[in-house]
């Protein structure tokens, strides 16, 4: 894990750095380790360094998180325990005993570790305390421990900024019941003086479910489990009651709670500043980041500070953790009252205030959420090789020798992503051994974020198995897009044939494809290879080529008559998600703002329009697009697509694609891609095709992509052991 310092405002500009100018002594910690920093207020604890025992109960548990507000153990399953009541404890730590301790016992869903069992100290001596923190110091220099955020002890912020949704479809019911197969929930009884208890799913049948616990309910209840980015909530009655299970019916249905953009707690301590807006004649207000995610913020405000209010505007400042200042412009989402009412959590949705702060903030946030994976440029000699040994290039039917051309502008570019991180971002997942996979994502349109280039070792020396790898490196790709207030769709293009492909995307895409927010196309790709020299006139500036006996052919740039013919017609033939996510929409075809933001950048973007018109009606366009050398190994920002604007227009196919090697001939391109869209290409020109098999292009939009990440989630869940 990655630590960065909590740096005080009161050090105005002298912040302590951390991390090399270079930006990258962060990310290489996971490999070289850092000195040890103060103790957080609580953490969560590897192995079994601390117990708990209970007084009156047999059993001692190993803590998962302590702290020395209170302590975290996991349910048994066999012992049943008086949840609401105050018990006594004691800790043991390295043979030494802390305690007795006086705590409340609370049963919490805690995310991705199921169901918890807190104990909330209600009284701790200052020697406990003193015991607590020095175990707390001991593991974290010892490395058996992580920085958690204080937020997890308040019960206040666990239902802010969730997104409901209610699932209603029996197989997608059954569909989640399997995922959430063997994880741990809770039961909620209707009774209110009825104890909560913990469950776990053990078996999914056709119609039936069964639910293992500590003792049997018969009575109606609610049942939470936690998935990676959701909370599900379902509704079941016993119909067969057993000593410790229960079999019930099928949910009829499953209520979905989803937390906006995955916000988390913050496992580091970090502070914001800020001007309270109402009270500027007072000192700027100190608050604690308890949550973050690329996209809000959720701030303990002490007790005594001004109070916020929810549509409240805020100018804030973090430490970057390298010596710097992000400032960040902020809203006031919603605000309750922290635990015993001292103080407040503020939700804040915020966004970078200049390009510069955009960039160390997603690089700020990055280093947060993401343990395994870095969105830098180090590294960089090792991309090739991971290319050749995950099989990237032979994807296509392409081998290794046909990228070797790519490789001075790819690494190139590799290096200029960190530049870039508004368009271009590489999202690596690191261990001890080095690179274990890479997911690579960029802006290629207006609101669009297109994920590329995804590669993983086959093997690893690591202790990251296969799936924990996709899942990480999809999840932080999902989180970056969702990060980008434009985002408003994300696309792939996906090799149709390969079985990752086929259970990821497409399965979700077919999924959703009914709510008009999904799209899974299928295309033929081809390669084709630019002639040297043109085959007589090229038709590019207007001169009529012969096609059959006495059909003449003009091609040339369309004109803005053209242009919005073409996109009636793409309104009429093509799925909404398609014009939409590739810019080929009304005041958007020219890629205008596009181009502006690639240029300004020192990067290459262009589209051009080609019209093929018979006695002067255009019957076909051809859309060529042309991107900076290196953002990705197949060319796939060089690239044209054919489209009949009558029918018969496809007859004008193979012209329109000789005029496309002008265009990048013209642009020093030696090759680029044609998005048969509509089937093969029948052409016996000059240029060279190569077809390089079926793909799908994969569109989702926005609202999508938490719930495709969620999909992620449960297909990369653990094998499970055979017992």
């Amino acid at each position: 894990m990655t630590l960065v310092p909590k740096i005080g405002f009161g050090q105005e500009g002298a912040w302590a750095a951390r991390g090399g100018a270079d930006g990258l002594s962060l990310g290489r910690a996971l490999f070289q380790g850092e000195p040890p920093v103060e103790e957080p207020e609580a953490c969560w604890l590897d192995g079994d360094e601390v117990w708990l025992r209970i007084e009156g109960l047999d059993p001692s548990y190993p803590v998962v998180l302590l702290g020395a507000m209170g302590a975290w153990i996991e349910p048994d399953y066999q012992t049943s325990f008086p949840f609401g009541s105050v018990v006594f404890v004691r800790l043991c730590f390295r043979g030494d005993e802390i305690g007795p301790i006086p705590a409340l016992l609370v049963l919490q869903s805690m995310g991705l570790r199921g169901p918890l069992i807190g104990l909330s100290f209600q009284e701790v001596s200052a020697r406990a305390s003193g015991l607590i923190r020095e175990a707390l110091r001991a593991l974290v220099e010892a490395g058996a421990a992580k920085g958690a955020a204080s937020s997890l002890f308040r019960s206040s912020a666990a239902e802010a900024g969730q997104v409901r949704e209610v699932i209603d479809d029996p197989r997608r019911v059954r569909d989640i019941l399997s995922f959430l197969l063997r994880k741990k929930g809770i039961v909620r009884r209707a009774a209110e003086s009825a104890p909560s208890l913990c469950v776990m799913l053990s078996e999914v049948g056709v119609g039936t479910v069964r639910w293992f616990g500590i003792e049997g309910w018969s009575e109606a209840s609610a049942v939470e489990i936690a998935g990676h980015s959701s909370v599900f909530r379902f509704n079941i009655r016993a119909e067969q009651v057993r000593p410790g299970e229960i079999v019930s019916a099928l949910p009829a249905r499953v209520e979905r709670l989803r937390r906006s953009l995955h916000e988390r707690g913050v496992e580091v301590e970090l502070t914001a500043r800020f001007l309270h807006p109402d009270w500027l004649h007072l000192p700027p207000v100190v608050a604690e980041v308890v949550d973050v995610s690329f996209s809000s913020l959720r701030l303990a405000v002490r007790e005594g500070e001004p109070p916020l209010d929810p549509r409240l505007k805020l100018a804030l400042e973090l430490p970057d953790g390298d010596d710097g200042v992000i400032h960040l412009k902020g809203e006031v989402r919603s605000v309750s009252a922290a635990e015993g009412g001292a103080g407040q959590l503020a939700s804040v949705r915020v966004v970078a205030a200049k390009r510069e702060d955009e960039r160390r903030w997603l690089r700020l946030v990055s280093r947060i959420l993401h343990a395994t994976t870095y969105g830098g440029t180090a590294w960089q000699a090792e991309f090739w090789d991971l290319f050749a040994s995950s099989g990237y290039f032979n994807l296509s039917g392409r081998r290794p020798e046909n990228f070797d051309a790519m490789r001075p502008s790819f690494m190139k570019m590799a290096q200029r992503a960190a530049a870039v991180p508004h368009l271009l971002h590489n999202v690596t997942c690191l261990s001890e051994h080095g690179i274990e996979g890479n997911f690579s994502v960029m802006k290629p349109y207006h609101g669009t974020w297109m994920f590329h280039q995804l590669a993983k070792r086959p093997k690893s020396a690591s202790n990251l198995s296969s799936r924990q790898v996709l899942r990480d490196i999809f999840t932080r790709c999902c989180e970056y897009a969702l990060a980008d207030p434009e985002c408003r769709w994300v696309i792939v293009y996906a090799e149709a044939n390969v079985s990752w492909n086929e259970r990821s995307f497409f399965d979700f895409a077919r999924r959703h494809e009914a709510t008009g927010l999904a799209l899974s196309l299928p295309f033929r790709l081809m390669g084709v290879d630019v002639p040297a020299l043109p085959r007589g006139p090229s038709g590019a500036d207007g001169a009529p080529l012969e096609i059959g006996e006495a059909t003449l052919l003009e091609i040339g740039e369309a004109t803005l008559s053209e242009q919005a013919a073409l996109l009636g017609h793409l309104c009429a033939t093509s799925p909404r998600p398609y014009a939409e996510a590739l810019d080929l929409a009304p005041g958007r075809l020219a890629l205008g703002p596009c181009v502006e933001r690639w240029r300004s950048a020192g990067l290459e973007r262009e589209r051009a329009i080609l019209v093929a018109r018979e006695r002067g009606e255009a019957v076909a366009a051809a859309v060529l697009e042309l991107g900076e050398l290196g953002t990705n190994l197949f060319r796939l920002l060089d690239s044209v697509r054919l489209i009949p604007m009558r029918p018969g227009g496809d007859a004008a196919f193979a012209p329109l694609i000789d005029a496309a090697c002008g265009w990048f001939r013209s642009h020093d391109r030696p090759s680029f891609i044609y998005f048969g869209e509509r089937g093969r290409l029948s052409y016996d020109g000059p240029a060279r095709l190569s077809d390089l098999g079926e793909g799908r292009l994969w569109i989702v939009a926005r609202e999508l992509v938490p719930a495709f990440g969620e999909h992620v989630y449960q297909l990369t869940e653990p094998k499970q052991v055979q017992r």
